[in-house]
């Protein structure tokens, strides 16, 4: 007998075991290019000061938001493929409506469910209560949303600065300032990691040491903003998993599925 769920499980097999294995690698890839520099440039704003910054100094490929996309489509489309898979199994192929009910936020999951009104009540609540909207699951909620988003937008390099000793720069006869946090300006592709003001006296001496560690993080999505891109989508593709083997099995015990 054919299995109800193939083509749910074939896309949740084709995110997770090419489409994240090959963004891993590109993400490598692109990191291997030392794409990165340490620069020096004059504060615009303040006479005599110079900013020490990380910069991206090489283009951040358009295969990994492309890449991302392809995921994350293919793991809201294993959603709505099981419902579908429960309609066909009901003896009713022309349903129309049997997409996973995606909501903005709880108020909205009413008319929401309306993409899944061609199911049973019992596969409707089923889906209701695994909570896709802002506020109950949050991160299926961003699934929706990055399926929606921009993905020439939605990722961006991120750095974070680990210091050398103590967390601070030694400095002697110079005026410095030092974000807190360091945080990553994805409009100008770079960090900021301390300004220096002019120097007190001929023979002052100053240094700083610190280590930075690059990775690719979500950008413009609530809820998974900021955080590394393999992480997330790792999780999400468990999510996922574990979403279909939830609506797999409630189908049985209903008697929709055989």
């Amino acid at each position: 007998m054919s299995d109800p769920f193939s083509s749910s499980r074939s896309k949740l097999a084709w995110a997770k075991e090419n489409l994240l294995p090959d963004l891993d690698r590109r993400i490598g890839e692109f990191h291997n290019l030392d794409p990165y520099a340490k620069v020096v440039e004059p504060d615009p704003q303040t006479a005599g000061w110079e900013i020490h910054k990380i910069k991206l100094v090489k283009p951040f490929p358009e295969s990994l938001g492309n890449l991302t996309s392809d995921l994350v489509v293919n793991l809201r489309s294993a959603l709505d493929n099981a419902g579908y898979a429960i309609a066909v199994a009901l003896n009713k192929p022309d349903a129309r409506n049997t997409a996973f009910p995606f909501a903005s936020d709880v108020s909205h999951m009413a008319s929401s469910i309306g993409r899944s009104k061609d199911l049973p009540p019992e596969i409707q609540s089923l889906f209701c209560g695994f909570q896709p909207y802002r506020g109950g699951d949050d991160l299926l909620w961003a699934l929706n949303e990055l399926c929606n988003g921009n993905k020439h937008k939605f990722l961006t390099p991120l750095q974070t600065i680990v210091w050398r000793g103590r967390a601070s720069v030694q400095g002697f006869g110079r005026p410095f300032s030092m974000p807190d946090p360091h945080k990553w300006d994805s409009a100008n592709n770079e960090m900021v990691v301390v300004s220096f003001g002019p120097f007190a006296v001929a023979d002052a001496k100053w240094n700083y040491d610190f280590d930075f560690f690059p990775f690719v993080a979500f950008n413009e999505i609530p809820v998974v903003e900021g955080e590394p891109v393999l992480a997330v989508l790792y999780h999400l593709c468990l999510k996922v998993e574990s979403i279909l083997m939830g609506i797999e099995a409630e189908s049985r015990r209903l008697g929709f599925i055989k």
